[in-house]
């Protein structure tokens, strides 16, 4: 049964007179002590500081406002490295639990979801069948059970920690699993010292989610919709001077029990070049002095801001995207300042790694930041999301300036498909950038997303098929469509062949005792039904198979396609372990044809290039039938008559080339 979005109880205003708001909880600030504590709850990803915490403490410290970070994420996990390190090998908490469970967000916040936020009088196993029925292992639902019940003496000291700091406001990010994680131990704050102002903000705060948070658990006395940096210095100077809270855009906070909510604006977005350069001393300090930093320091990855929004989303926003819910316009900072950026933060951290949260590169980087790099002489490694639609040569100087992975949207080799996704990209754009990654040693992380509203069965047999070919390049993940909110899936399901039947069932779990239109204004995930009844994972078992044998046999099967050149002839050593063993010798002609298709071509203009170097004996039908050869040994992917050569090339350095 679909369940309708209660309307909020609360009171939406524009520009109340800032006479008649009350005045904030606050405290005179201590002398020599920050007044303003910035709190990063797990589930951050142990190897990055938190970009959040550090623009905001640089943007405090830009409006003379003292503050201090914790990242209690690292707290945390050395927590419970240290509480378990007496136990069996198989009882200790490793890194590697952390992680497992910051991968699967859920968790995370029901681990947390203890009391005075939840009582324990809940029984624990109806939320392990329900994890088990999504195919979770049983030892992550074991440790998840563990961590749990290590949780209250962790709040306890933290409680102590912050309380001994005296501040008088506390700050939260939150994002995915760090809502429980932030609610529950500010309750137990906000108990200990009512004085102290709570700030909520983040991502789980965007829209209405900000707005149900701020409603349901009055000890939240302020929380910050869309971006922080436009309103917390203002709204923190007041709390500190105990003035009045001024309606800033986007902010819900309280007059007597009523939730105050500031519409958002779409214009309510700040300018990149604005921004200060985030401060992340604290996280370097204190993953040095833990227990466990020592074995991940050298996965430690700095997170860089040069861009917010997507271009592409302004354009045509994907329909399952449910990212930059309130900040869609798209804006980047200058190439020499995300230069300076990067040079500066490596230099004060020792750090050469950096992972962009950028949800799409600018592409007018090509001509600016990335040749910066490039020719820096610095060996940094960096992270990018993308489009798939770049060409080679930006792929190279890509990876020239020392992007090493990145994350190009692929979501599916199916073009149908993907036209209903409004990605703007063809899988055979797809293909390429597969393929030019693993020639320029470029990592690829990507997903086959399946069960979009409409989507063609019978692609999923194509998919498999092609896929067979490609056992040689990275492999993707294959999951589910989620419905997100934000998406347009979500904002108008009813257009698009679905229906929305509530929250996900985990938000049961983790938020007990809020009814289910409360959950729908806190749920950022929801389960839905196709309108036609189809059920995606009864057509998608050919895709699943190829992919499972794919990621088993990475290891031999990566770069398992090479081609090498000899005077007027080439070779091509096919190893792929899902095919037959084959070795290929091509006459110069052929491997002037192959060749050819390195950036996907067509018979008639490989036909034209050949009678342009003199070759004329053959006709576009030959060009035609030798491809067609090719195609079938699966040594090239075809599409729309454009055919797009398959194999590596052995032993060049391409990418310095």
């Amino acid at each position: 049964m679909l369940v309708k979005k209660a309307a909020a109880a609360r009171l939406s205003i524009r520009s109340p007179s800032p006479d008649s708001l009350p005045r904030p909880l606050s405290r005179d600030a201590r002398p020599g002590a920050a007044s303003v504590l910035l709190v990063a709850m797990p589930w951050a990803r142990l190897e990055h500081p938190s970009i959040q915490l550090g623009l905001l403490q640089a943007v405090l410290a830009r409006a003379e406002i003292p503050s201090e970070v914790r990242s209690l994420y690292l707290t945390f996990m050395d927590f419970l490295a240290s509480s378990t390190a007496g136990r069996p090998e198989a009882e200790q908490i490793t890194v590697a639990d952390y992680a497992a469970i910051a991968s699967q967000y859920f968790i995370g916040d029901w681990i947390f979801s203890v009391p005075p936020f939840n009582d324990y009088r809940q029984p624990e196993e109806p939320y392990f069948e329900y994890l088990r029925a999504k195919g979770t292992a049983e030892r992550l639902i074991e440790k998840a059970a563990q961590i749990r019940h290590l949780v209250p003496a962790f709040l306890e000291r933290t409680v102590a920690d912050i309380l001994a700091a005296t501040p008088a406001i506390v700050g939260f990010t939150t994002t995915f699993g760090q809502n429980v994680p932030s609610l529950v131990l500010s309750k137990l704050l906000k108990a200990r010292d009512p004085s102290l102002v709570v700030v909520l903000g983040g991502a789980n705060c965007d829209g209405e989610m900000g707005a149900a948070l701020h409603r349901l658990y009055p000890w939240v006395d302020i929380v910050v919709r869309g971006e922080g940096e436009r309103v917390v210095p203002e709204l923190f100077a007041d709390l500190l001077l105990g003035g009045p809270i001024r309606p800033h855009p986007g902010l819900c906070y309280r007059q007597g029990d009523q939730s105050l909510v500031i519409d958002l604006p779409p214009e309510s977005t700040v300018a990149m070049n604005e921004l200060p350069m985030p401060q992340y001393d604290e996280y370097f300090e204190g993953i040095r002095n833990t227990s466990f930093g020592s074995s991940i320091i050298h996965t430690v990855s700095i997170p860089f801001e040069s861009a917010r929004g997507c271009w592409w989303g302004a354009k045509a926003h994907c329909t399952f995207c449910g990212l930059n819910g309130s900040t869609m316009a798209f804006r980047s900072k200058s190439s020499e300042r995300a230069a300076a950026e990067l040079f500066t933060l490596s230099r004060r951290h020792q750090c050469l790694s950096f992972q962009a949260v950028d949800n799409i590169l600018d592409m007018r980087y090509f001509g600016g930041l990335l040749p910066l790099l490039r020719d820096s002489g610095y060996d940094f490694k960096l992270f990018y999301e993308t489009k798939s639609n770049l060409r080679k040569e930006q792929l190279r100087i890509l990876r020239q300036a020392g992007v090493a992975d990145v994350q190009p949207g692929i979501e599916s080799l199916s073009t149908p498909i993907l036209k209903m996704m409004r990605k703007g990209v063809t899988a055979f754009q797809n293909i390429c950038i597969l393929k030019w990654c693993a020639d320029l040693d470029i990592r690829v992380f990507w997903n086959v997303i399946y069960g979009f509203p409409g989507e063609p069965i019978e692609e999923y047999g194509r998919m498999a098929d092609v896929m067979k070919s490609l056992s040689h390049l990275e492999p993707p993940s294959l999951i589910p469509l989620g419905l997100e909110r934000f998406s347009p899936y979500h904002e108008n399901p009813d257009a698009f062949g679905l229906e929305i039947t509530g929250p996900l069932p985990h938000y049961r779990f983790i938020y007990p005792a809020e009814t289910e239109a409360d959950l729908c204004s806190l749920a950022y995930s929801f389960a839905y039904r196709h309108a036609d009844g189809r059920r995606p994972e009864t057509y998608v078992q050919p895709v699943k198979e190829v992919i499972d044998e794919w990621r088993e046999r990475y290891a031999v099967g990566f770069g398992s396609l090479r081609y090498r050149l000899g005077p007027g002839f080439m070779v091509i050593n096919d190893r792929r372990p899902n095919l037959e063993t084959c070795d290929y010798r091509l006459g110069e002609r052929e491997a002037r044809i192959y060749l050819a298709c390195d950036e996907g071509s067509t018979a008639a203009s490989i036909w034209s290039g050949l009678q342009a170097a003199g070759d004329t004996d053959l006709t576009t039908q030959d060009v035609e039938d030798f491809l067609g050869l090719l195609a079938q040994s699966r040594l090239v992917y075809e599409e729309g008559g454009r055919y797009l050569s398959l194999a590596l090339r052995a032993g060049a350095n391409v990418a310095a080339s």
